[in-house]
């Protein structure tokens, strides 16, 4: 594969794009296309501009890490959002860490490991206002080398990306167009594939369920592509590599991580792996589930599993479900009942109260699992994910970070809503 001609379709923008594309024609004869070019530094130099800014708008929230008063809030491939979560009816966003590429996330003291497209980066958050990087593992994710079906080469990273429409004359149709390093398809958004060269403690928190990152008594795993991967962080500002185990067994690429006592449980497209960690250092998988293929987190409650299944993405899945798992013999699991959902996301459980995040926000009376109570629902816009932290649901949604008190069950409430700031 050549890395100077490496383009990818991007759908949401494509069908987009298209849709412009056929006013364009139709009213001006004209053809519109989005160009992304890739801004790239070296993983030198992102690491040396790694540090605490001052609070930036929320504009793409994505998973979320609870730790103590602080609520750690992605921003999709930009960083990660510092917010003060002291007082819930009025949490405050505090300060900003600008991470490259970043998805995932964890705290072990006050070590805060975040990824950095291939890299795991361990970054001292003693003083929220002054974080620094105390050391990195290289190739801990070398999958994501390719970003958005661009090769980035090994030691570089890509910061950002410029975005530019062109309009050119429709009677003059184009299939692929390569000018000056740029690439246009016919119809669709593609990367500009020419690079720009860059100028000169606490306790372990609390992961959403769509989250990569697990730790569990000074070992940190975490899932890249079809690997398992353990590393010792006994010493949290120098972690170590254990293992890498391939999980490629046939039922999928693993999604998720979801540690509980001395197991993980790992959601993938077909199917939920099962793992023993009683010998920290080396993972063994005890069982698998499979289901349909479909994009699915995973959570436990030691007796049950709840896995949401739901469709129209990557995964490339058709159904969309809540499916409860009795997991009482962790050898033996078997499937208790199937929920239909809308498109369900991320989940949690609390004692009875069980969440999903679907097309809106359901609360259930989960005391009989077979028989699931609908308690209430909030409708909010795109619901990703959840953490339940002694009766408040902390959720992430398109539209911003959302908490709830649930200690009643008999009148849940909405506690605070922290908004996004929408792009200009």
């Amino acid at each position: 594969m050549k890395k100077n001609i490496q383009l990818l379709l991007v759908l949401p923008l494509t069908v987009i794009t298209l849709i412009a594309l056929k006013s364009c024609i139709k009213d001006s004869g004209k053809l519109t296309y989005t160009i992304y070019t890739p801004v790239i530094h070296t993983n030198a130099e992102v690491r040396a501009s790694i540090k605490s800014d001052a609070a930036q708008p929320i504009e793409n929230p994505g998973k979320i890490y609870v730790q103590g008063n602080y609520i750690f809030l992605a921003e999709k491939e930009k960083g990660i959002h510092i917010i003060d979560n002291s007082n819930s009816a009025n949490p405050i966003n505090k300060a900003f860490i600008k991470i490259p590429g970043n998805e995932d996330m964890g705290v072990n003291g006050n070590i805060l490991f975040a990824d950095c497209y291939t890299d795991l980066l361990a970054i001292d958050i003693s003083n929220p206002n002054n974080v620094a990087i105390k050391s990195y593992t290289a190739d801990v994710y070398p999958d994501r080398r390719y970003v958005n079906g661009y090769y980035v080469d090994s030691g570089k990273t890509i910061i950002d990306w410029i975005k530019r429409d062109t309009t050119v004359d429709a009677a003059s149709p184009i299939t692929t167009w390569n000018t000056g390093g740029i690439y246009l398809s016919n119809g669709g958004a593609f990367f500009n594939a020419s690079q720009y060269a860059a100028t000169a403690s606490s306790t372990t928190g609390i992961a959403g369920s769509m989250s990569k990152i697990a730790i569990v008594n000074n070992r940190l795993y975490t899932i890249s592509l079809d690997n398992l991967i353990a590393l010792n962080i006994t010493d949290a500002s120098s972690p170590s590599f254990l293992s890498r185990q391939n999980l490629h067994l046939g039922i999928g690429t693993p999604e998720t991580i979801y540690p509980f006592n001395d197991k993980l449980f790992l959601g993938s497209y077909s199917g939920m792996y099962i793992f023993n960690i009683a010998n920290p250092d080396n993972p063994t998988l005890i069982k698998t589930f499979s289901h349909a293929t479909a994009c699915d987190p995973v959570i436990t409650d030691g007796v049950n599993a709840f896995i949401t299944l739901r469709s129209g993405t990557y995964c490339n899945g058709v159904n969309n479900e809540l499916e409860i798992v009795n997991v009482t013999d962790i050898t033996n699991p078997y499937l208790v009942k199937i929920y239909n959902m809308s498109k369900p996301n991320g989940l949690g459980k609390d004692g009875k109260i069980l969440i999903v995040c679907d097309d809106v926000v359901k609360f259930y009376d989960a005391t009989d699992v077979s028989n699931l109570q609908l308690i209430t629902s909030f409708s909010i816009n795109n619901p990703f994910d959840v953490i339940c932290l002694n009766g408040t649901a902390i959720i992430t949604a398109a539209d911003g970070l959302y908490q709830y008190n649930y200690s009643n069950a008999n009148n849940i409430r909405l506690i605070s809503k922290l908004s996004i700031t929408p792009k200009n």
